[in-house]
C-alpha cells in the first residue's frame, strides 16, 4: 500500500465516520490554566550517553525528555536546597521501584 493509497484511505474514513461522540469525551486545557510554560532546548549529548538515557528511559515507562527534565529538577533542587521546592511523583515512583528492584535481586 502506496503512502498516497494509506492518506485516501484515513481521507475516506474520517469523511465517513461520526466522531461527535469522540469529541464529546475530549478535553480542552486551558492555557491559562497551565503554570510554567516550557520552552525547549537543544542539547548536544554523545551517543553513549543518549543510548543509556533512553534504556532508562524505557525501564522507567517514560520519555528520554521527561526522565532529563525530571533529573535536571531533581539536581537543581539538591543545587539551590530550596525549602519549598518538590520532587515529581514520577520521580518517587521511580524510585521505589528502583529501590524494590534492588532489593528483590539481593
Amino acid at each position: 500500500m502506496t503512502a498516497d493509497s494509506k492518506f485516501r484511505e484515513l481521507a475516506e474514513h474520517y469523511d465517513t465516520t461520526d466522531l461527535a461522540e469522540h469529541i464529546e469525551q475530549a478535553s480542552w486545557e486551558d492555557p491559562e490554566t497551565v503554570r510554567e510554560p516550557m520552552v525547549t532546548y537543544a542539547l548536544r549529548l554523545p551517543k553513549p550517553v543518549i543510548d543509556r538515557l533512553r534504556a532508562t528511559a524505557e525501564q522507567r515507562g517514560i520519555k528520554v525528555s521527561t526522565l532529563m527534565r525530571e533529573w535536571l529538577e531533581e539536581r537543581l533542587t539538591l543545587e539551590t536546597a530550596d525549602a519549598e521546592a518538590t520532587v515529581p511523583v514520577s520521580a518517587l515512583l521511580a524510585l521505589v521501584a528502583e529501590r524494590g528492584t534492588r532489593s528483590a535481586a539481593s
